[in-house]
């Protein structure tokens, strides 16, 4: 029998608190699901309505054993107010290495993200990135989920504009996310913004997977 993977994928992701879902198949015969969810509710509970959904929509009977769950925690996000804003941007010029310190705040609670690396034009813009990353891995109590892929400038509409490209990487799978921001004043604002606009994006689906 065919399977569409894909659909059951999409399917899956529709459940109640999925965020994203994963299928791996050998020959139409499905092997492992992987999903990510957010902690509103209890996995087994999401794993029965899996079996549940995929019995009465493609007539599969899964072993609960294939389903695997992971779980980001969504406590932190208890309002539809939860975006992060810039409160600092901190540059320190080591010579050859450059020290940028990135600061967000979420109501009165601030999250820091700090890198070193390389200081030439390309590079500090790819530090100010990682360290607003690292910033919203703190505010997420994640590690190491997310990575720039890319950073771009363009003219967009007579005006100057950063784009970025994210990663966001579970055990599972890997998911990329893009954002922009016009450069109105300052370049380094510009390029923290356009990171945060980018991975707004997972954040939102985690307010929205309930």
């Amino acid at each position: 029998m065919y399977m569409d993977i894909k659909a059951a994928e999409e399917f899956i992701s529709q459940i109640k608190s999925v965020i994203s879902c994963k299928i791996i198949a050998t020959n139409d015969n499905i092997e492992e699901i992987h999903i990510l969810s957010t902690t509103k509710r209890n996995p087994k509970q999401i794993s029965r309505d899996v079996q549940s959904g995929l019995i009465s929509k493609f007539g599969l009977d899964i072993d609960y054993k294939k389903i695997s769950i992971a779980q980001i925690d969504k406590a932190i996000i208890n309002n539809t107010n939860f975006r992060l804003r810039l409160k600092t941007i901190e540059v320190l010029n080591l010579g050859k290495k450059v020290d940028i310190k990135v600061v967000l705040q979420k109501d009165d609670v601030l999250y820091e993200g700090r890198k070193i690396g390389l200081n030439t034009s390309y590079n500090i813009k790819r530090i100010l990135a990682q360290s607003t990353l690292k910033a919203v891995e703190e505010f997420l109590k994640l590690e190491d989920s997310f990575i720039v892929e890319d950073i771009k400038t363009i003219s967009l509409a007579n005006k100057k504009a950063i784009v970025t490209a994210v990663s966001f990487v579970t055990e599972y799978e890997e998911q990329q996310f893009t954002g922009s921001a016009f450069i109105d004043r300052d370049i380094k604002e510009a390029v923290v913004k356009a990171t945060l606009d980018a991975i707004n994006r997972i954040i939102i689906r985690c307010y929205n997977g309930e």
